[in-house]
């Protein structure tokens, strides 16, 4: 009997042999990690996701808000105890464990495995409405390349486009916007076909995962700094630039003693480095083993600040020449989108040439959007590939079609007439406070459950970096306080006033009186009363033509949506720790072996400069 299963003659042995060799041969293709092309594909894929729209339409409005020079001070403030340490961490964690949150997290405990699956939802949540956004500006680009430039002028009648074209065009044309959150109204064919043609995109450069994402990022990455550099050059030569640099850089020194002005800063820089979107930890999974987190980190926080920065310059070179031409005052600038579609659209569309400009700003706006939307699709599809192993068995350009298509159906209400309240709840509710509790939840398995003494003996036999009291305070006290002040201001701020704005045309509040098509009405502008024929109905009364939206109190049914966005997320936490103790993976056995068995490997590293007195 033995001599029979020894020589392999018995059918049934065979078919054991070949079972199990395949089942080797699957186990060995899913143990191997994937790795960047290079070192620079690498760095630029951080740079492109940490680098985002954020830094050029949010960053500009928040100095403008905080007087200038004053947030400029802060900012680097939060850097120094927030930004850079966090981002440091999540390399450090990526980069140790050689996987994704959730599968570093099932390392260290598998209670913290729900941490992992609240980045995996706020990811998926994140990213629906994102590319929505990155809809908008596809949209604004192909508009881009008409001469004159649609919102530079006035075909209609409409006293709201005699009053402001290009709010006229951004409310009335672009969005088709409805006048309650419960209005979605009908779908906008042009932008259903620019939010196809946005997820196609997505879709073709994540296909094969870093692969080809890696290679993408060489334009990607480099295409956007290339554009600043150009419009920073325009910019100066404009009329009225001098004075938006002045009041970007001036600074009021009362404003320091605004706490909103604190909590902006340090929201702006964790937002704007991408920290608890899993991405940072994600990207590093796929170094080498010795990678130096301390300089990389530096690096990409030195980058996107610098970033930041510049696109402060070249928005204020802008909006002075706006303010020139129009007499905007620089309190008019707006945030997001008021900023990046009306504000300099206006000031564009006055510039010579104005299609080139349009087309530059906008392409660059789109390079920055796609590369940080490839971070956050990386983030979770890692994710989903670790915790549930069937989807290992399935070729990844599959997976990844099917969840593409799956977020495209998801977002397709935000192409209709109340698309944008849809982003603007989402973007709201759905992300902030989750990324903080993440961020908490990180620095907690690492310092109590993981050892700081541990984490900062790995980094210094990684690095050949004497971790200093400066790191180890931020990790422990700095950064954990930050985060959970933060935390408690923006409660504070959702709870105390849920609202929203509503949309009321160019007239202001509504008084209840219908007016309709083809009315005669007095305006009364400046002490001018003006005669107005009325295209499409109204109801208002009080034509102030100061505000086109109004903050309304959020209706029943959007507090419950508002809710479920926050807390579903956050439910995540216990049940993905429920999770990881009914479901193991495939890599838990890795857990029995520390992965810092694995610097014997590493070469000597390069003497450092000490740290100790940081």
């Amino acid at each position: 009997m033995y001599a029979v299963y020894a020589t392999g003659r018995n059918p049934r042995f065979n078919q054991f042999k070949n079972r199990a060799s395949f089942i080797k041969k699957e186990v060995k293709s899913e143990d191997k990690q994937e790795q960047w092309g290079s070192k620079s594909e690498y760095i630029l894929s951080l740079i492109g996701f940490a680098v985002g729209i954020g830094n050029i339409w949010r960053f500009p409005y928040l100095c403008q808000k905080h007087g200038g020079g004053a947030f400029l001070f802060a900012y680097v403030v939060m850097v120094l105890i927030e930004g850079l340490p966090l981002f440091c961490l999540e390399l450090h964690i990526g980069n140790h464990f050689k996987k994704s949150v959730s599968g570093s997290m099932r390392h260290i405990k598998k209670g913290l495995v729900g941490v992992g699956w609240c980045t995996i939802t706020v990811c998926f949540l994140c990213s629906v409405y994102y590319n929505s956004i990155i809809m908008w500006i596809i949209r604004y680009l192909f508009e881009s390349f008409v001469n004159p430039l649609p919102w530079a002028e006035c075909n209609t009648d409409h006293i709201c486009c005699q009053e402001d074209k290009t709010q006229y065009y951004w409310y009335y044309e672009h969005l088709r916007l409805s006048g309650s959150i419960l209005e979605l109204g009908s779908f906008n064919p042009t932008l259903v076909v620019c939010l196809i043609i946005a997820w196609v995109t997505i879709f073709v450069c994540i296909s094969r995962g870093i692969k080809s994402s890696g290679k993408v990022v060489y334009f990607s990455a480099t295409a956007p700094y290339v554009v600043l550099i150009i419009l920073l050059f325009r910019g100066a030569t404009l009329e009225g630039a001098k004075d938006g640099i002045i009041y970007f850089l001036q600074p009021e020194a009362k404003k320091l003693l605004d706490l909103n002005l604190w909590s902006d800063a340090a929201s702006q820089i964790f937002y704007s480095l991408g920290i608890g979107f899993g991405a940072i930890v994600s990207f590093a999974s796929f170094t080498k083993n010795c990678d130096n987190v301390i300089r990389d980190s530096i690096i990409i926080t030195v980058v996107n600040c610098s970033t930041s920065v510049l696109g402060g310059f070249v928005i204020f070179s802008i909006v002075g020449y706006r303010k020139h031409i129009t007499g905007a005052d620089f309190n008019q600038l707006g945030s997001g989108p008021g900023l990046a579609f009306v504000a300099i659209a206006e000031a564009v569309a006055n510039m010579h040439i104005s299609p080139l400009w349009a087309v530059l700003f906008y392409s660059m706006l789109l390079l920055l959007g796609v590369d940080s939307l490839f971070g956050l699709m990386e983030s979770m599809l890692h994710q989903l590939r670790e915790e549930i192993p069937f989807l290992r068995r399935i070729k990844k350009h599959g997976v990844n079609a099917c969840v593409c298509f799956f977020m495209f159906l998801l977002a397709l209400p935000t192409a209709t007439n109340g698309g944008q309240y849809m982003i603007n709840l989402m973007d709201t509710w759905a992300v902030a406070i989750p990324l903080l509790v993440v961020a908490l939840g990180e620095l907690v398995a690492v310092v109590w459950f993981y050892g700081i003494h541990r984490f900062t003996r790995e980094v210094r036999e990684k690095t050949g970096f004497q971790i200093g009291w400066y790191w180890q305070i931020c990790w422990v006290v700095l950064s954990p306080l930050v985060l959970l002040v933060l935390m408690g201001f923006s409660l504070v701020s959702y709870f105390s006033d849920m609202g929203y704005s509503q949309f009321v045309g160019c007239a202001g509040m509504s008084s209840g009186k219908a007016y309709p098509n083809g009315s005669m009405i007095d305006v009364k502008l400046d002490n001018t009363t003006n005669s107005y024929n009325l295209t499409g109905n109204m109801t208002d009364l009080d034509f102030t033509y100061k505000e086109w939206t109004v903050w309304t109190e959020l209706p029943t049914a959007g507090v419950i949506a508002a809710l479920f966005l926050l807390v579903t997320p956050l439910l995540t936490l216990p049940l993905g720790a429920l999770f990881g103790y009914l479901f193991p993976t495939s890599h838990e056995d890795s857990r029995k072996q520390a992965p810092s068995s694995n610097l014997e490997s590493c070469p000597e590293t390069e003497e450092l400069a000490t740290a100790d007195g940081l």
